[in-house]
């Protein structure tokens, strides 16, 4: 939402991808609510008296926020005084009290929201702290939806410029920030679809509604105005009647998914007490108040199984992006009719009623992973159904996982979206037609072309509904988005940008590669991940093309039959990013050896498309890979046309063995814990693929000597000359799995491996840096995929966890604000980003020379402009250095990527 005109000014680089995820509703209110609002429960106005006149007079004080906050809360409260008790939501002034990010492993590492207003579930009354009733620790999972007060209109940072522009500056993006942040925080406190905010804007209010997509504005709302209030009115009064759920949910939850009852955590603690020794090595720590239950449903089967997410293990906590979440599960078997979600088995009698012999069966332990791919992409279950489809024996799955179940959730909304347009029946349990629709007096509805398509593959046509009902008051599908279509048109470049809810169910449980208990575990794990991929390329014709540290795990459990006939110490994971050939490759190997054919890329769906629009979208999809370990090649500016392939991945998972090293060991390179940093930088192609290139081209023998690990040194010192020998020669000398298998193997027989060299924990540098005066109160954080923090300018201080076992790998490295965001009230500063501490320098030459008399008085003030210039960059850059770095889906063109 910016002027995008060739010769506008672009916002800052950070506010400038959040700018590009919001949209304003092109449509009145009324049009806003019925389209992001679906309810069954008709809507009628009743503004008493007594909120006219509240309404009426309301006037926000211009530099005092805060003496708006209790008129709002009154006025609120007043507004859905009288809604049903069971629907009537409450309202507390939080007055920047922080809710910290709800998942306890990785506060640390996202930054709290600071609503001024809260409102909570229906049917929940919040303390009055008007009053004086204040909530001792506030958390997300209390609210849900966070309100945003600001003393004037002008601070609406969905206003048009006075030129009609839409361009935002850095001083609205911080304000748009800071909403954005409270809807990132409900999403992942309750796994919501889709998350609601308002921004009260002096008399003004907004709405905005966040999905993974995007978000959506709607046109501002005048409070004092009847019109105004009926609108609010109307607005909670929907949101609090969702099509699907009953009293107590609202609209943008997913009714496949709830925080765990009395009952259910009752019968959890006795589960896992019963395999007590099990869990311990698993998860040591189980959070009830962080765990839930969810429906899961297979292609093959119409009724759902329920599982308990116990743990969460990996988090992608980017809002505008795939938003991965991998769980530790276990299937919840309490009675058959629970399995089935059925409403019998939620009372506590009927959950009382199980077998205590129940207890004792095996505990199956699950990976569950959570993401939102996007609809140009191919969905993650095409690559397990090869795989199950050509990978028969268990021994030829050593190094991958096996999908035990799920699927794209997203999908089947779809169908049940169509089924329910037809005015058919749907066969599972969650028919949208199981109540009866609105009626309406316009018996033609809504025209055809205004409902949402479902996809981007073959479209069948939608039914013609003429039976007098509203044809979009049947919710609009929500496990996939539709919210760049509404905004931007049924154009292929807007469908692509959907995505599409994934909910699959893995039979093996791993541990990230940074928690090895010893430098040989970490090499085996590589090891058998290689010959996975190996395995792929080979016999299933699928290219995995994003190796990196976190899609690797050392495997911690799997179940028994893989486990006494093919063992493996590590997997490949995490298959969004693949490319998959049609067809399999011969099994007899007389066609040409996959790596040396370019993948066919293709979207698991025949698109309906140009051949200009689908080279469009094969430029999308073209290189992908985390940051930290592409290969040279491919991240070379010069290397536009060089397609993605086996020896590229390969390459990758050599960085990815050096990026653990340096992290985690004892070595004696030169620079210490700085190591990792200089050699792995981010954004900057020519600058990362040449510090790469450098490394790999040292002519010392061995360039990095691990203390006391004799097998280690010379595994490095072996793969340092095969990437000598690939980058010199090129396609004479690609690296192959022969060679480098080989050289893992070798080292993997050794027997003078040391027996008791844990991982150690990594902590990044300390660094001063002087807090920049030009922008204070920027924030650094971005939840658009595909950000590219430097991995040294990291937070100093990373606190350690007590379990170990469950921390994430942090996939799709998540920017983080500053320290000094997190807390008001501290005013640490965070490490210089590269070229700085040369600014610095240089600053300080100046000062040197000018006391000195050497430097004219505009020359110095002209340095002094150049030294806060880079500071002030410097303190923008406080992202979080992961074990993995940022996903990056982009062509790599230039300097800067585009993002997919």
């Amino acid at each position: 939402m910016y002027d995008q005109s060739p010769n506008a000014s672009k916002p800052h680089g950070r506010h400038g991808e959040i700018c590009k995820g919001v949209h304003i509703y092109d449509g009145d209110i009324d049009a806003y609510l019925r389209t992001f609002l679906s309810s069954q429960t008709p809507y009628t106005a009743n503004i008493n008296p007594e909120v006219a006149q509240m309404s009426s007079a309301f006037t926000a004080v211009t530099g005092k926020e805060r003496e708006s906050y209790t008129p709002l809360h009154k006025l609120l409260t007043a507004l859905v005084a009288e809604f049903p008790a069971e629907r009537r939501p409450s309202f507390y002034v939080n007055c920047r009290q922080p809710l910290p990010f709800p998942f306890k492993d990785f506060v640390h590492h996202n930054h709290a929201s600071k609503p001024d207003l809260a409102v909570s579930w229906p049917g929940v009354a919040l303390p009055v702290s008007s009053a004086g009733d204040k909530i001792d620790a506030p958390h997300c999972r209390m609210f849900s939806m966070a309100i945003e007060v600001k003393d004037v209109r002008t601070e609406d940072p969905f206003l048009t410029n006075a030129n009609g522009s839409n361009r935002m500056s850095d001083h609205r993006a911080n304000k748009l920030v800071q909403i954005s942040v409270n809807a990132r925080n409900l999403i992942f406190a309750h796994g919501l679809l889709a998350a609601f905010t308002l921004g009260i804007y002096g008399d003004v209010v907004r709405i905005v509604r966040y999905d993974h997509a995007c978000a959506i504005a709607s046109p501002p709302m005048n409070i004092t105005t009847s019109e105004g209030v009926k609108a609010l009115q109307e607005f909670f009064w929907r949101f609090v009647h969702p099509w699907e759920g009953g009293p107590g949910s609202v609209v943008g939850a997913d009714p496949t998914v709830r925080h765990l009852t009395a009952e259910d955590k009752t019968w959890l603690q006795a589960r896992l007490n019963a395999h007590r020794a099990q869990m311990l090595r698993l998860s040591p720590r189980v959070r009830l108040h962080e765990a839930r239950r969810v429906k899961v449903w297979d292609e093959d089967r119409p009724e759902p199984r329920a599982y308990v997410l116990l743990s969460l293990l990996d988090a992608n906590a980017q809002l505008f992006s795939r938003a991965t979440m991998v769980w530790l599960a276990i299937e919840d078997n309490r009675l058959q009719a629970c399995a089935h979600n059925k409403p019998e088995c939620e009372s506590p009698a009927a959950a009382g009623t199980q077998d205590p012999s129940e207890q004792q069966r095996p505990l199956v332990v699950r990976i569950i992973k959570e993401a939102w791919r996007q609809l140009a992409r191919p969905s993650e279950k095409a690559y397990y159904d090869r795989m199950n489809a050509t990978l028969t024996q268990p021994a030829d799955r050593i190094g991958l996982p096996a999908l035990v179940g799920g699927c794209d959730m997203g999908a089947r909304d779809i169908k049940r979206w169509r089924v329910a347009m037809s005015g058919e029946a749907w066969a599972g349990d969650d028919d949208l037609l199981s109540m009866p629709l609105t009626k309406t007096s316009d018996p033609e509805g809504v025209p055809e072309a205004d409902l949402p398509q479902p996809s981007i593959g073959p479209s069948n046509p939608l039914p013609v509904i003429d039976k007098g009902y509203i044809p979009n008051s049947v919710p609009v599908p929500m496990h996939q988005t539709h919210s760049w279509r509404l905004t931007g048109g049924a154009a292929l470049q807007f469908k692509a940008k959907e995505r599409s809810h994934m909910r699959m169910v893995v039979d093996t449980v791993g541990r990230p590669l940074d928690d090895f208990d010893s430098t040989k575990e970490l090499v085996m794990a590589i090891y058998d991940a290689i010959r996975g991929h190996q395995t792929l390329m080979e016999r299933c014709g699928i290219l995995h093309r994003d190796v990196s540290s976190g899609n690797i795990l050392i495997v911690e459990y799997q179940p028994d039959d893989r486990t006494e006939l093919a063992p493996c110490n590590g997997i490949l994971h995490d298959f969004d990013y693949s490319s998959m050939l049609r067809e399999p490759p011969p099994a007899d190997g007389s066609s040409t050896a996959p790596s040396d054919q370019p993948p066919l890329l293709f979207t698991g769906e025949d698109l309906e498309v140009g051949d200009e629009e689908a080279e469009s979208v094969a430029d999308l999809k073209e290189r992908t890979g985390t940051y930290y370990f592409i290969s040279v090649r491919l991240l070379h500016p010069e290397a536009r046309d060089t397609l993605h392939d086996a020896h590229h991945d390969l390459e990758s998972y050599i960085w990815v063995l050096i990026w653990i090293v340096l992290r985690h060991t004892a070595h004696d390179h030169a620079s210490g814990t700085v190591a990792c940093s200089e050699l792995f930088i981010c954004g900057q192609d020519r600058r990362a693929a040449g510090l790469k290139r450098c490394w790999s081209l040292d002519r010392d023998e061995t360039p990095l000597v691990i203390k006391n690990n004799a097998p280690l040194t010379d595994l490095l010192k072996a793969l340092h000359g095969a990437l000598y020998d690939a980058l010199i020669l090129r396609e004479r000398c690609k690296l192959t799995y022969a060679t480098v298998l080989a050289a893992f193997k070798a080292a993997i027989d050794r027997d003078d491996w040391p027996t008791n060299d844990r991982a150690l924990k990594f902590i990044p540098p300390k660094t001063t840096n002087v807090k920049s005066k030009r922008r204070p109160e920027t924030v650094t954080v971005t939840f658009i995929e595909g950000q590219l923090p430097d991995p040294s300018s990291q937070q100093s201080e990373a606190p350690e966890r007590k379990n170990k076992r469950t921390r994430g790998k942090y996939d799709e490295a998540i920017e983080e604000e500053s320290e000094s965001e997190l807390n008001d009230d501290c005013s640490e500063g965070t490490s210089p980003t590269p070229g700085s501490r040369k600014r610095q320098r240089s600053a300080k030459k100046t000062r040197v020379a000018q006391e000195s008399g050497s430097v004219g008085e505009g020359s110095s003030r002209q340095a002094s402009r150049r030294s806060a210039r880079g500071t002030a960059g410097s303190s923008k850059a406080s992202g979080l250095g992961g074990a993995e770095g940022p996903r990056r889906s982009a062509r790599l063109r230039g300097s800067q990527a585009k993002k997919a």
